[in-house]
């Protein structure tokens, strides 16, 4: 069993603020390079693991997928420093029946406190609002489909979570989970009135989710946010507050990597952005999907899907100034 602290610390931690100073990393990340990736990669997510070193879980696309009418699956790279990665061979989680026939996408894994991990996704099947599932896996690599819907409704497409462990509103000695998603209108409309907002839910045991009242972050800028906000990488911090970088999305720019705090988790303040924009040529197309870790000389490492002026997607990085 996992302790509470060390859960607290496991995943989406970080003791320092790694602010809104970001470089752009000149290589790529992730490469368009083989044959279930080779179409397109996508949702980066990046956590430490145990024994050392990183896992990325990622949305790939390719000639060689299992069903062709998928638009995607899971897939997932290593890296012992976070800047060179090795694909790891296999899917880890394909499209399925009956939540899941079209894409999976978004992936967030967490270790839970038997020791496995569980990995939260957006799942997408036509003519229906995306829903957000969950799987289990003893290794990371082997995952098994969790019965039932996390997130799900009606009248909105719900889809890229993030869970964070939190202190439990009802009882601080024990820990609950809260995951960040986007909330988008279905079907989608455009324009700052249409709530395609971040929020959140919380749970006691990651499976039963109670959305929270309010927006965590809204859509406010025309230029910037016109169809969406979404893609809330949240950490905590050291000092007990949060960190979020997401992605706003207009008409005109397809992306950016923007900024917000917070002290409880719930109010959010944005900050002055762009931190990344769509502004050299390997991601002048599209800048999205922000996922932060630490590296071990004590630098923050960004990474991101982007499109670059062939309009390839694939996953790149800035690094902390």
């Amino acid at each position: 069993m996992i302790d509470d602290i060390t859960l607290l610390k496991s995943v989406h931690f970080i003791e320092r603020d790694p602010g809104l100073d970001w470089v752009k990393d000149p290589e790529v990340s992730i490469e368009l390079d083989t044959s279930l990736d080779s179409q397109g990669i996508l949702t980066p997510n990046v956590l430490r693991l145990p024994q050392g070193g990183f896992r990325m879980y990622y949305t790939g696309i390719g000639p060689a997928r299992p069903v062709q009418e998928s638009q995607g699956y899971i897939l997932s790279a290593s890296s012992d420093n976070g800047i060179s990665w090795r694909k790891e061979p296999g899917i880890r989680m394909n499209v399925h029946e009956p939540h899941a026939t079209l894409r999976v996408l978004c992936p967030d894994v967490i270790p839970l406190p038997d020791g496995r991990w569980r990995m939260y996704f957006e799942a997408r099947t036509p003519n229906r609002p995306t829903v957000i599932l969950s799987a289990v896996s003893d290794d990371g690599l082997r995952w098994q489909r969790e019965p039932g819907i996390r997130l799900q409704s009606s009248e909105w497409s719900l889809g890229s979570p993030r869970c964070l462990y939190i202190p439990s509103p009802e009882d601080t000695q024990k820990l609950c989970y809260r995951v960040y998603f986007h909330h988008y209108s279905y079907p989608f409309r455009i324009g700052l009135d249409a709530q395609n907002n971040i929020i959140s839910a919380v749970s006691e045991d990651g499976l039963q989710f109670e959305i929270e009242p309010g927006v965590r972050v809204a859509q406010k800028d025309p230029q910037r946010e016109s169809l969406c906000v979404y893609a809330a990488e949240v950490v905590r911090l050291g000092d007990g507050g949060y960190r979020m970088y997401y992605s706003g999305w207009s008409e005109e720019i397809h992306g950016g990597i923007f900024a917000a705090t917070s002290a409880d988790g719930l109010h959010w303040i944005k900050d002055q952005g762009p931190l990344l924009d769509l502004d050299r040529a390997l991601d002048c197309k599209m800048v999205s999907e922000p996922c932060v870790i630490e590296l071990a000389d004590g630098r923050y490492r960004l990474y991101y899907e982007a499109k670059d002026i062939a309009g390839r997607a694939r996953i790149l990085s800035a690094t902390s100034a």
